[in-house]
C-alpha cells in the first residue's frame, strides 16, 4: 500500500503534522541564522554608508529555507519536499555567484557563469559511488575548493578568508554525516539524527553569510581609501 505522505526520515512514524517534532523544531536554527545575518548586514551597511542589497538576499533566502524545511517536516508533502530542497539549491547557486563577484571582482553579467559551473560540478560529484547526496557533497567539497583558491591567492586581502570556508566545510561535513546516518542508525536511535543536520546547517549558512559580509565590508573600505590616496 502506497503511503499518502513522504517518509524520508527516521523520526516520522505516520503522516500527522507533529510526527517529526525534533526535525520540525530544529529548523529554528535557520530562523536564528537569518535574523542574525540580517542584523549584521544592516549594521555593516550603515557603518559603510552604502546599501548592501546583494547581501540582504542571503538572509532572505535563509528564511525561505526555514519556511521550506519547516513545511516539509510538518506536512510531509511532495510540495513541501520541493520547497525544502529547492530553497537550499537556490541559496547555493546565488552564493557561488555572489562569491565570484566579491572575490573575483566580476560584474553580475559575468559572475552568473559560476552558477552553471557549480551545477556541472554537482553533476560530476553525483555520479561518484558514494552513499551521500551529490548536491550536498558537492557543496562540502566546493567549500574546500573555495578555501584552497583563497589560501593560494596572490592577493593578501583575500588570502586570510580561506579560514572561513575551511571551517564551514568542516561543520558542513559533520552535518552531512548526521543526515546520512539518520536511516542506518534508526533502529539504535529512534529519534534519528536529521535534527543535527538542521542545527548545524543554520551555523553553516550563517558562517558563509558572515564571510560574505566581511569581504563586502573590506571592499567598501578599499573603495573609500583609494580616492583619498589619489588626491
Amino acid at each position: 500500500m502506497q503511503r499518502d505522505y513522504v517518509d524520508n526520515y527516521c523520526e516520522r512514524t505516520d503522516g500527522s503534522f507533529w510526527s517529526e517534532p525534533l526535525n520540525a523544531v530544529s529548523n529554528v536554527s535557520f530562523l536564528i541564522a537569518s535574523i542574525a545575518a540580517w542584523l549584521l548586514i544592516r549594521r555593516t551597511a550603515r557603518a559603510a554608508g552604502k546599501p548592501a542589497v546583494e547581501l540582504y538576499v542571503l538572509p532572505v533566502l535563509i528564511f525561505v529555507i526555514f519556511f521550506g524545511s519547516s513545511a516539509f517536516h510538518t506536512t510531509a508533502t511532495r510540495w513541501g519536499l520541493a520547497l525544502d530542497s529547492g530553497s537550499i539549491g537556490v541559496f547555493m547557486l546565488y552564493f557561488i555567484v555572489l562569491w565570484a563577484r566579491l572575490y573575483w571582482d566580476l560584474p553580475w553579467s559575468r559572475a552568473w557563469i559560476a552558477a552553471p559551473i557549480f551545477l556541472a560540478w554537482t553533476t560530476l560529484i553525483s555520479v561518484l559511488p558514494i552513499r551521500m547526496p551529490g548536491t550536498y557533497l558537492s557543496a562540502v567539497l566546493g567549500l574546500l575548493v573555495l578555501a584552497g583558491l583563497l589560501f593560494w591567492s596572490r592577493h593578501a586581502d583575500r588570502k586570510t578568508h580561506w579560514r572561513w570556508y575551511a571551517t564551514t566545510a568542516l561543520v558542513f561535513a559533520v552535518s552531512l554525516t548526521s543526515r546520512t546516518l539518520d536511516e542506518p542508525l534508526c533502529a539504535e536511535i529512534p529519534i534519528g539524527t536529521h535534527y543535527i543536520w538542521h542545527t548545524l546547517n543554520g551555523v553553516v549558512l550563517y558562517l558563509v553569510t558572515h564571510a560574505a559580509i566581511v569581504r563586502w565590508r573590506q571592499l567598501q573600505e578599499v573603495a573609500t581609501r583609494e580616492p583619498l590616496e589619489s588626491r
